[in-house]
């Protein structure tokens, strides 16, 4: 069946994109098409250099007393066992002439030989290249030079660097990993790599017991993750109500009143760079700086934290009205964006400020019951929370409480579950035409889906449907000021002290190596004028923040004054009054 000619709704919560067993020439596979959402990300990396790639940094200590090449096999079974745990680290994608569409393949190997034979080709030994490496300067390069995952062979890629040594005899080793998107989002990659952290405490003869048992291919098919597509719920009860909800939902999106507009990020360059910045070819042995094959803007990242004191002082703040730590990030985020607003255009009146407004990324899992932890990418949308513009005369502690309790109760109107069987609430259709009601949430995620994966799409691979007949929705006007996201606690993945090096000795019963985390970020390529803040607290109850920008029209100066001001919003005294607030 020709793409054009499937009903637009064969694909929702129909089981469309259920895996199946294949086989490539002798290789047994299994394989499902490409979600909706998992092809904009697709979409996105194929055609525009890498375009969304998830690029992360983990850095571990370890104590060892392994010879090179027993160290390398350590790693790679470490990692060969991360992959079949958790599959979409393992899948690449195919291009089906039949269907014209694009397919997961995830392979079944017949031993562990030819399972390590194929994680080895998405390993780059970096000490084979250079002896030393700094490794945010390689971090930096590898957001912004031309793709470093070939989709063909393997959507993700672990890059080992030097290890660097401390005069307790311990070593520091990074690992720099780069993921398409269409395989994992923040929560599944910090899920992956608190497990790789008890994988690479585990014995040799562990990592080859889990790896014989997990390369089984029925242990392999309990691990696919669904399309959330295939998980959607039924919107109503019977054949006649789901047709009026159908009927409705494209009425109102037709009908929807455009969101307030709200201030421009107010830390873009005056003029965009007409070109990417070029990169001196530091790591040529490893990364390919040929301009042709580059995305078309350059990407960055920058972090930033609240000290303790500030972050307590948040913290209490948050507590006292009653609003979560999430909330009292965007607050942070926004008041910091207020203040360089003002700063860079004081001419304009107060009562002629515009809003700030946050588009932020959704975790759908909850609004269709799937309560597994985070296994690969599933997103939604909002349609973001603006929050009235407080000039910063005002005092920080009155603007903050303001902001947030905004913000709580815009996030809140999001953080539903699902009811009933399968998500469906027990047939009741009472309510679904709430702006924030999870079926018409995913009904409109849905339809979204559609028009962004086909706008993206080269022509021949569109699939040419269109929902909404002649109740085309009206363009969106909204743009955000900037995207800010909560991923709440990183404790509950990784911590610093969770295993102890002291195991690892020349005794009978001592290990040979054993891992403890040091650190870990993350941060994607990004789109046009993007400028997304992901928020967090670590162990030590400090808030950060992780920011992945287009800095071809984000001003890199203008980015450090923001971390400036929100990091200095909760303290006081010099570091208050150097942020103007």
């Amino acid at each position: 069946m020709a793409m054009a000619d499937e009903h637009w709704l064969n694909r929702y919560g129909n089981g469309y994109y259920a895996w199946k067993l294949a086989d490539q020439n002798g290789r047994r596979s299994l394989e499902r098409p490409i979600g909706l959402l998992e092809t904009s990300f697709d979409t996105d990396g194929r055609y525009f250099g890498g375009r969304a790639d998830i690029t992360a940094l983990l850095s571990v200590r370890v104590k060892h007393r392994l010879g090179k090449e027993a160290f390398r096999r350590r790693i790679t079974l470490a990692w060969a066992n991360l992959r079949l745990r958790h599959v979409m680290l393992m899948s690449r994608t195919l291009f089906d002439e039949e269907s014209r569409q694009r397919r997961f393949v995830v392979d079944v190997h017949d031993n562990m030989e030819e399972a390590l034979d194929d994680v080895l080709q998405s390993v780059v030994w970096v000490d084979d290249y250079y002896e030393e490496v700094d490794a945010i300067e390689m971090y930096r390069h590898a957001l912004s030079v031309g793709r470093i995952v070939d989709p063909q062979k393997c959507l993700s890629k672990l890059h080992v660097l030097p290890l660097v040594g401390s005069p307790d005899g311990s070593f520091e080793l990074r690992f720099l990993i780069v993921m398409a998107h269409q395989i994992s989002d923040g929560l599944s990659s910090y899920n992956w790599f608190s497990d790789f952290l008890r994988i690479l405490n585990l014995s040799e003869e562990e990592l080859e017991s889990e790896i014989t048992t997990g390369m089984q291919e029925e242990a392999i098919k309990s691990k696919l993750p669904p399309a959330q597509e295939d998980l959607y719920p039924r919107v109503a009860s019977t054949k006649a109500r789901q047709r009026w909800f159908w009927a409705i939902t494209h009425v109102l999106r037709y009908l929807r009143k455009p969101t307030l507009q709200s201030f421009p990020n107010p830390l873009k360059r005056a003029h965009r760079l007409h070109q990417p910045t070029t990169f001196p070819p530091t790591f040529s042995k490893i990364f390919e700086y040929d301009p042709a094959l580059a995305p078309p803007l350059t990407s960055n990242i920058l972090n930033a934290a609240l000290s303790p004191a500030a972050s307590a002082r948040m913290m209490s703040l948050c507590r006292s009205i009653h609003v979560s730590i999430g909330a009292g990030c965007f607050a942070l985020a926004g008041l910091a964006m207020m203040a360089i607003y003002e700063e860079r255009f004081p001419h304009i009146p107060d009562a002629q400020r515009l809003p700030f407004a946050s588009g932020f990324p959704l975790n759908p899992r909850a609004f269709f019951g799937w309560n597994t932890p985070a296994d690969s990418c599933m997103l939604a949308f909002s349609e973001g929370i603006v929050m009235p513009f407080l000039p910063s005369e005002l005092p920080v502690e009155g603007r903050f409480k303001l902001v947030a309790a905004h913000a709580n109760r815009e996030l809140k109107m999001y953080q539903k579950r699902a009811k009933g069987k399968g998500g469906e609430d027990g047939g009741r259709e009472r309510g679904a035409w709430e702006p924030h009601d999870l079926r018409r949430l995913l009904a409109n995620a849905y339809l979204n889906a559609i028009e962004r994966s086909d706008s993206r799409l080269p022509k021949e691979l569109k699939w040419g449907v269109t929902p909404h007949g002649s109740l085309a929705p009206p363009a969106s006007q909204f743009r955000a000021t900037c995207g800010v996201s909560s991923i709440g606690r990183t404790a509950q993945w990784l911590a610093t002290g969770t295993y102890s090096l002291d195991i690892v000795g020349d005794g009978k019963e001592d290990k040979d190596f054993a891992a403890d985390v040091l650190d870990f970020k993350q941060g994607v390529r990004a789109r046009d004028e993007e400028f997304l803040v992901g928020t967090s607290t670590d162990a030590e109850g400090r808030v950060r923040f992780g920011v992945s920008y287009d800095e071809s029209a984000i001003c890199e100066e203008w980015v450090g004054r923001w971390r400036d001001v929100v990091e200095g919003l909760m303290e006081g005294g010099e570091r208050q009054a150097m942020a103007k607030i």
